[in-house]
């Protein structure tokens, strides 16, 4: 093959390579997107919010509702209790006096047709009560129609101009309340959203500094009159002493580290050169204490600092079902020489993550099981895909740990009991819980009735 086909080759990977990642990172945007929003929705502060309004709106519907079915109400038992005696007194005396005495008013009906000046009104407030202006005056009445024994047929009228002026005031005034009543609701709602986005401001950037460890960022705020104002304050000043605390912390760590690395180192190289007193047999025993040392001190510095520095700026986007395939890839030689069957049964999974800590938590996790598997055994990793969140078991036929260790194996320096005497530092595990928590996923162990497995969700 000659160049120029290699560099094309090369060239269209990196191509396909390049554009992946974007649509791994336009994928992941607007799922991280997405989760705000459904996060926001679900938040107590806006339920609470939602509810209130809710509630304010339903009362004062309520309210406009009571207001007029009681004015209404009020209004037409009066007019029929006045009609009434009004009727009651024309039919007692028997006498038709015709035409307007003082609030009252009585008309004579011909041929069963309304007089002159009578306009009747569409609006009726009750069955039987005839409501019309009457032109001569000017005046609205409330009236019924009332039969005489001697056939005829009389219009026993009550004025309710006054009256209706004061149920429209009354109606006019409902209308008020009920407008006035949202205006609350609506300023009600405002400041229930203030509340809300300043609380959902002030624990986003504290869960963003929990995750990235950033302790030099702080809690902005516009204002110290308001208690959100006031709590952003206090927390800065929080973090402000716990940034103090966690770099003192950081450079005594760095201390022991340069205090402490460098005699351990200095001891290897000098146990390399005492080939003349010691037999081969103490010399490999001696390095092999000196290596001990310092791979569990370099993990415990590993550990510390991914637990409390939370750094994600090596974060990229990665396929993990290629990682996997690359971890299972490297212990399969290891599984073959002790004929182990290793199973992969994995899809493409984008994640944004360091690819060197899951790399080196799952090559600790396929260790220990490649470790505890017994020859002619079976590994196994499979991935599922759940609620957006990828989930991988790996399962292997060893014996696992007994019930009230499995919740313990992943503290540092646990050793279970079926582990004691075999090679390790009781840190594999704790890494494993370190890096799994720093991509925010998590990590558990249960035995099964065919042998051991660990479950990682990110």
């Amino acid at each position: 093959m000659s160049i120029s086909a290699v560099y094309d080759q090369r060239l269209i990977r990196a191509i396909i390579h390049k554009l992946s990642g974007r649509c791994v990172v336009q994928a992941i945007s607007s799922k991280d997107k997405q989760r705000n929003e459904r996060r926001y929705i679900k938040s107590s502060s806006f339920v609470m919010a939602v509810f209130f309004t809710v509630m304010c709106g339903l009362a004062a519907l309520c309210l406009g509702y009571f207001i007029n079915f009681f004015t209404t109400g009020h209004f037409i038992h009066s007019t029929e209790a006045v009609l009434s005696a009004r009727m009651e007194l024309v039919q007692s005396v028997g006498r038709i006096d015709e035409g307007v005495d003082g609030a009252y008013l009585q008309l004579l009906l011909n041929d069963h047709t309304l007089p002159e000046g009578v306009v009747p009104s569409n609006k009726r407030y009750s069955e039987g009560i005839l409501v019309f202006n009457y032109d001569p005056n000017g005046k609205r009445y409330a009236a019924r129609i009332l039969s005489l024994e001697d056939g005829r047929k009389i219009l026993v009228g009550f004025d309710i101009t006054e009256i209706s002026r004061d149920f429209r005031r009354m109606q006019y005034m409902g209308v008020i309340s009920i407008i006035f009543v949202m205006i609350v609701v609506f300023v009600s709602y405002l400041i229930s959203v203030f509340v809300v986005s300043g609380t959902n401001k002030i624990a986003t950037t504290a869960h963003e500094i929990m995750q990235t460890g950033d302790l030099s960022r702080r809690l902005e705020f516009s204002s110290r009159w308001d208690d959100l104002s006031n709590m952003a304050v206090v927390l800065n000043g929080m973090l402000d002493r716990i940034e103090h605390l966690m770099i003192g912390i950081r450079r005594v760590s760095d201390n022991v580290a340069h205090d402490l690395r460098t005699p351990l180192t200095r001891m290897k190289n000098q146990i390399e050169t005492l080939n003349d007193k010691y037999g081969d047999e103490e010399h490999a025993l001696l390095l092999q204490e000196a290596d001990h040392l310092l791979v569990t001190f370099t993990a415990i510095l590993r550990i510390s600092r991914i637990e409390t520095e939370k750094q994600r700026s090596h974060f990229k986007p990665l396929d993990l079902s290629s990682l996997l395939q690359d971890v299972a890839a490297f212990y399969e030689p290891l599984a073959e020489d002790k004929q182990i069957t290793l199973d992969v049964n994995v899809t493409g999974a984008p994640l944004t993550g360091d690819r060197d800590l899951l790399f080196q938590a799952y090559a600790n996790i396929l260790d220990n099981a490649v470790k505890f598997t017994p020859a002619g055994g079976g590994i196994r990793i499979d991935m599922a895909i759940d609620k957006g969140r990828t989930k991988i078991e790996v399962f292997n036929t060893g014996r696992g740990t007994q019930d009230h260790e499995t919740e313990k194996i992943f503290d540092r320096f646990y050793r279970g009991e079926l582990s004691r005497t075999s090679s390790g530092t009781g840190l594999g595990l704790s890494l494993v819980k370190a890096v799994i928590e720093l991509h925010e996923g998590e990590v558990s162990a249960e035995n099964t009735a065919e042998g051991f497995r660990i479950i990682t969700i990110l």
